[in-house]
């Protein structure tokens, strides 16, 4: 609920920033045990003023202490449009991608682990059905092969959602690994059902025991491997 009702936290033309821990209180209100001295406990919700995103964005300087970035994108971002700091209308897409850029290959993070989020999956099972993933030039080629059983007249595929996540995915990790030569971690959420977001959070603290980069999470994380082998299908 902290994260949902943000928008409340700024109020000015910079930045902006609220911490929170997780797992979350006690029942009795005592802060989980460990929670000062466990540092993948502790996060930090930082809004950022639009007009402040620009140049070189010398802020993240202040961040060098992380341990790892929780990078968000809408899925559904993927039609919609907004100005950028010049007044030209930019593909929202195209504009996360390019703070991703800047954000991935600026020296503060240079040996950061990241886990990119992809929000609003369940928005995205409505919308992909009537506007295609196409619509944002960074994803002409998306051209998925939907394979029927004969017998059943069903999909013996993953949803079209699934493929368009799965295709996103690849395309963040393909981008990512080619501006730092690393593996970027993926999963997708929900965030209005806080069963996801817990999870998600969940995973970040597991990517963050792993001294070597071979993530082995049980649910909506895909690794390089099983994305490519999908995008690919």
């Amino acid at each position: 609920m902290d994260i949902l009702y943000a928008e409340g936290i700024s109020s000015s033309k910079g930045l902006s920033c609220m911490e929170f821990s997780f797992p979350k209180l006690s029942q009795d209100g005592c802060e989980n045990i460990g929670y000062e001295h466990d540092p993948s406990l502790r996060y930090q919700l930082i809004r950022v003023h639009p007009t402040i995103l620009g140049g070189n964005c010398k802020w993240l300087e202040m961040f060098e202490d992380v341990d790892i970035v929780l990078f968000c994108v809408s899925l559904i971002d993927y039609d919609e449009f907004s100005e950028d700091n010049n007044g030209v209308p930019i593909n929202k897409m195209i504009a996360s991608r390019q703070l991703f850029e800047r954000f991935v290959t600026h020296p503060t993070f240079e040996e950061k682990k990241f886990l990119l989020i992809l929000n609003k999956f369940d928005l995205l099972e409505e919308k992909i059905v009537q506007v295609p993933l196409t619509r944002c030039e960074w994803f002409h080629d998306f051209n998925p092969v939907i394979g029927h059983d004969p017998s059943s007249n069903r999909s013996t595929n993953p949803s079209l959602a699934l493929r368009a996540f799965q295709y996103i995915a690849v395309k963040f990790k393909r981008l990512f690994n080619s501006l730092t030569d690393r593996k970027l971690y993926v999963f997708h959420s929900t965030g209005l059902e806080p069963d996801s977001v817990e999870e998600t959070l969940e995973y970040a603290r597991e990517v963050l025991k792993w001294n070597q980069e071979e993530p082995n999470y049980r649910n909506n994380e895909l690794s390089s491997t099983s994305i490519e082998a999908s995008s690919s299908s």
